[in-house]
Order: C-alpha cells, then sequence, then structure tokens
C-alpha cells in the first residue's frame, strides 16, 4: 500500500531574547534621536523665517501681529511662542508641513513648541538635545513630554516660564504631567495672578461644538458614522446631558432594545430634530414668518454615483457590477453633500422615513464634461461640478471639504484676454484652503531660498518672491512646486511627494 508523504515542517530557529530587547532598545534610541533632529530642524526653520521681532501674546495659540504695511491677504508674522519669543512668518508654516508630510493645522503646533522650548524654556531645551546622543539618552527629555510641558507654558509670563524651566528641568525626564500642571498653576500664583481671571475669561471664549464631516472608519466611509465634539459651559453641558438621558430613556420605553450608548446618540438626533429654532416669538407673532426662520428639521442632499462597470453591466444585462472597495453593487452607494462619506441606499431609506424629512433630488452632472465662461466670476454650475469633482482642498496633505472653500483659478485669469478663451472652466479651478490660496497667489518676504533649477519661474519674477505654483495635469492630478523647489503631487488618493 501507498501512503501519501507527509511534508516536514521545520520549526523556525530559536530567537534569542536578549537579542530582541537589545533590537528593541537599538530601535527606541534610533527613534529618539531622528525626533530630537526634527525638533532642531524645526526651530531652525523658524529662526531662519522671524523678521527679529518679539510678540507678546495674549490668547489662543496662532495670533498674528498687526502690520499697517502688510500686503492684504500676504505672509504676516505669528506670535507662536510666549511673551518673548521671535514672531514667525505664516507662509513658512506650509513649506515645512508638506516637507514633513503633515497638515498645517497639525504642524503649527509642532513649530510652536519648537520656538518655546529653544527660546523660553533653554533648560528643558538642552534635556531635549541630549536625546540625539545614544550615551546620555537615559537622562534625556523625550520630545513628546518637553512639547507636553511647553504647550502648559506659552501663556506663561518670561518670569513665570523661567520658574518652571528651573525647577523642572533636573527632573523632567521622568516627573509626571499633574506635577507639571501643578507646578505651572504655582508659576501663575507667583508671577501671574491675574492671569487665572484671564484663563477663565479664554476658557468661555473657547467653548465650540463640531460635527465631523470625515467618518469614524476611513476604511469604511459607507458605515455614515462620524464624530462629534467640543467644550461647552458647564450649566449647559449638564442640561444637555439630562436632556440626552431623557430621551434616551424615552426610546427604551418605545422598543428600542438598542444599548444605552447607541440610544443616547439617537437621542441627539431626537433632540436636534425637535427642536430647530430658538423660540424667540411671542404668542401674536405671525406663524409663516416664524416658519419662514426655521431650518427643516432633516434635508437630506444626495449625489448618487454611478461607476461604469455598474452601468454597463446593467446594459448588458449581467446585473450591477461590484464596487472595489465594499464589495457592494456599484449602484447602492450614495455620497452626502458636504462630506466624503459614502453610505449605502438602505442608510438613505432609514434617514429619509421620518415624515418632516425634505429630500433634494440633484440632476445627474457628467463630471468629464468641460464646461467653461469668459467671466472672472464662477457660476454655480461649474463650481459644483469642481467641489464634485475634487470633495477637498486640492493643495499637498489638507483634506478639508470642497464645500465652503475659495476656488482659484489654476492659471491666473487674464482680463485682457480675447473672448472664447474660457479662462474660468472645470479644469482651470481648483478648491483650495483660504491659507493655501493665499500661500499660492503671495510670496513671502523671508526664506526665499536660491532659484529654481526647473527654470519654470514666472517671468519677471525674480527668486525672493517665488511662491507655491502648481498645475493640473489630464487626468486630474495637481503637481505642486513649494517655493524652495519641492514638488507634490496631488489626487484623489492623497498626497506623494516627488523630490
Amino acid at each position: 500500500m501507498n501512503h501519501p508523504s507527509t511534508a516536514v515542517i521545520e520549526a523556525p530557529p530559536a530567537l534569542d531574547p536578549t537579542a530582541l530587547l537589545t533590537t528593541a532598545r537599538e530601535a527606541a534610541a534610533a527613534q529618539m534621536a531622528a525626533e530630537v533632529a526634527t525638533l532642531v530642524a524645526v526651530a531652525d526653520w523658524a529662526d531662519a523665517h522671524t523678521d527679529g521681532t518679539v510678540g507678546d501674546p495674549i490668547g489662543p495659540l496662532g495670533l498674528w501681529h498687526e502690520d499697517p504695511d502688510a500686503v492684504p491677504g500676504g505672509d504676516r508674522f505669528l506670535e507662536l511662542g510666549g511673551p518673548g519669543a521671535p514672531l514667525v512668518s505664516e507662509f513658512c508654516l506650509y513649506e515645512i508641513s508638506a516637507a514633513l508630510g503633515r497638515s498645517v493645522s497639525s504642524c503649527r503646533p509642532l513649530v510652536g513648541d519648537a520656538i518655546e522650548l529653544r527660546h523660553r524654556l533653554p533648560r528643558l531645551y538642552s534635556r531635549v538635545l541630549a536625546g540625539a546622543d545614544p550615551t546620555t539618552q537615559n537622562r534625556a527629555l523625550p520630545v513628546w513630554r518637553a512639547r507636553k510641558i511647553a504647550a502648559l507654558t506659552r501663556t506663561l509670563t518670561a518670569d513665570a516660564a523661567d520658574f518652571v524651566d528651573r525647577n523642572l528641568a533636573p527632573v523632567a525626564h521622568r516627573t509626571t504631567m499633574p506635577t507639571v500642571e501643578r507646578l505651572t498653576a504655582e508659576a501663575i500664583a507667583r508671577f501671574d495672578p491675574e492671569n487665572a481671571e484671564l484663563d477663565r475669561a479664554d476658557a468661555d471664549a473657547g467653548r465650540y461644538f463640531t460635527i465631523e464631516t470625515t467618518p469614524v472608519d476611513a476604511a469604511a466611509p459607507w458605515t455614515g458614522v462620524v464624530p462629534v465634539h467640543g467644550t461647552l459651559d458647564l450649566v449647559d453641558a449638564l442640561d444637555l446631558q439630562n436632556a440626552v438621558q431623557r430621551v434616551a430613556a424615552d426610546l427604551a420605553a418605545a422598543g428600542c432594545d438598542a444599548d444605552l450608548d447607541v440610544r443616547r446618540s439617537m437621542a441627539v438626533g431626537e433632540l436636534a430634530r425637535r427642536q430647530t429654532a430658538l423660540d424667540l416669538y411671542g404668542p401674536e407673532a405671525d406663524s409663516e414668518a416664524v416658519d419662514s426662520t426655521r431650518t427643516p428639521a432633516r434635508q437630506v442632499v444626495l449625489y448618487v454615483h454611478l461607476n461604469e462597470a455598474a452601468i454597463a453591466a446593467h446594459r448588458s444585462g449581467d446585473g450591477p457590477g461590484i464596487d472595489a472597495a465594499t464589495g457592494g453593487t456599484g449602484i447602492d452607494l450614495a455620497r452626502l453633500e458636504n462630506t466624503r462619506a459614502l453610505v449605502t441606499a438602505d442608510q438613505v431609506r432609514d434617514w429619509c422615513r421620518t415624515p418632516d424629512t425634505k429630500i433634494i433630488v440633484k440632476p445627474v452632472i457628467d463630471l468629464a464634461e468641460h464646461v467653461a465662461v469668459d467671466a472672472y466670476e464662477i457660476p454655480d454650475r461649474i463650481a459644483e461640478r469642481v467641489r464634485l469633482d475634487r470633495p477637498t482642498c486640492a493643495f499637498p496633505y489638507c483634506g478639508k471639504p470642497a464645500h465652503g472653500l475659495d476656488l482659484d483659478h489654476i492659471e491666473p485669469y487674464r482680463s485682457n484676454t480675447a473672448p472664447g478663451a474660457g479662462q474660468t472652466a472645470t479644469d482651470n479651478l481648483a478648491p483650495l484652503c483660504r491659507g493655501h490660496h493665499r500661500v499660492k497667489t503671495h510670496p513671502s518676504p523671508t526664506g526665499s531660498g536660491p532659484p529654481s533649477t526647473r527654470g519654470d519661474d514666472p517671468p519677471g519674477v525674480d527668486p525672493p518672491d517665488r511662491r507655491w505654483r502648481y498645475h493640473r495635469d489630464p487626468l486630474g492630478t495637481y503637481l505642486w512646486i513649494s517655493p524652495h523647489g519641492l514638488e507634490y503631487a496631488v489626487d484623489t488618493t492623497g498626497t506623494t511627494p516627488l523630490s
């Protein structure tokens, strides 16, 4: 009898635990040194883009210095560090953030922390620099901990910051953040008692409530679940909590068997639909006037997306095509206006079952169609196509939704061009945040760098006046060149550095 051969699987060689630990520690040491090098480079970059003046900021991070001679919309100098720290060019933030592969909003605090540490916390900064040498890393201050400290000291007076720096530097590498917070509070009490009242006023002014339109799970955008966050007055927060608890209990009594957290999230939506305007009118108010000020309780604006495979499959009688990203049929997906979230047909049905839902049907738009006009003003039909084709800001590493952003003429509009040129066209417009629109339009007076080797500087523009430039290729990819010659490609999948 022939027996089938049995494959022999050899066990992997035994790994030396000591060698594994050594490898992990060496990797951590290299990472720490790299973080220090990045912080130093950012601090050097900020020092290279200052005009030498210092600020005395009171308020939130990023206030700008008023300059009566500044060009409207041009570069300006920001107060990113505490009192006595140098002011820094705003436009320099856009280039360093792109070089680091980060958004401007996430890079701005990094630049501010680097300025704060170098210029106002020199003892702590020297402890951070010790992390670049493996022989001194055991007593070095990690960058992440130093940045947390810098964020706490940025609003302190110079004397208070020096107090924190002097007392914290010897033990900063092993102390806890509650200790840092207590030391900061002591510094305020010692050197700036009035600041406590200002902090309270700033906290009131900094209240906000944000509803994100980006799905919680970026890998599954069709789930239709988005985050909500904010800071409220304590009394308002307690009132909201009581209202949410009450409606969640009502949902349970009505037969909803979801768990408490789900019912609480549903309760917020119920509250939003019940109260859509403040009751500021008296009993004698005209009902039509009151209704005209109220917004619909639920308004659903959908753009239905049919991919070519799905349409072709239906025409051939083979049934709907399969969407590669979701595994679902290509015609079962829609995208909500003002968001990047894809939703399923079942979700749309559930949302539209509410009796007072207002449904807006948009006509089918062929985004491949070229539409152009001669006027500088952008018609709604062109603006809508541009924002649907590019649903986010076209600047490198920016993901802000295109709805409400500026629409920039990629090739600048020239009023003396002959009629029929169609300069305001779907392929010559791109959605840009206001800040990104400004850095593309205006040069920065600092840190201009050497001339480009590409030979594509605008005619008559000297190297000190160079700015961000870009163009759009036939496939819809935006190719950007920074003032210092770094290149980036931005398409629907994100940003790719080219140099």
